[in-house]
């Protein structure tokens, strides 16, 4: 996996992380790789795994059974919440990088609605 210099390496892999759920290749109540395991997945710190599964954790995406790893939540609110979430985002930072060139909002909508 190649990371982009413009975001945090641990927010990148949340935003995998929910997107791999989006896709279907996480499902409600599956066991996710150890800290460990998704590190070298990653070829990433496993400090920084760490961080992202307490963060996950924090926001309910994951829980945590003490003897036997972490689990994708079946809180169905939550689940359904990621796709907007995602969505969100990207316009965000698409809105951030257009306006950096010179768009203005309205010149951007025109743009948008012009490339169906």
């Amino acid at each position: 996996m190649e990371w982009r210099n413009d975001k945090a390496i641990y927010l990148q892999v949340i935003e995998l992380f929910k997107r791999d759920i989006i896709l279907g290749k996480f499902k409600p109540k599956d066991k996710i790789l150890s800290v460990r395991e998704y590190a070298l997945k990653l070829g990433i710190n496993p400090n920084t795994i760490v961080k992202v599964y307490d963060l996950l954790a924090q926001e309910g995406l994951i829980e945590a059974q003490s003897t036997n790893g972490y689990f994708i939540t079946e809180n169905e609110e939550v689940l359904n919440s990621l796709k907007p979430e995602l969505a969100k985002g990207y316009c965000k930072d698409f809105m951030t990088q257009m306006l950096s060139i010179g768009y203005s909002k309205d010149e951007v909508i025109k743009v948008l609605k012009e490339s169906d």
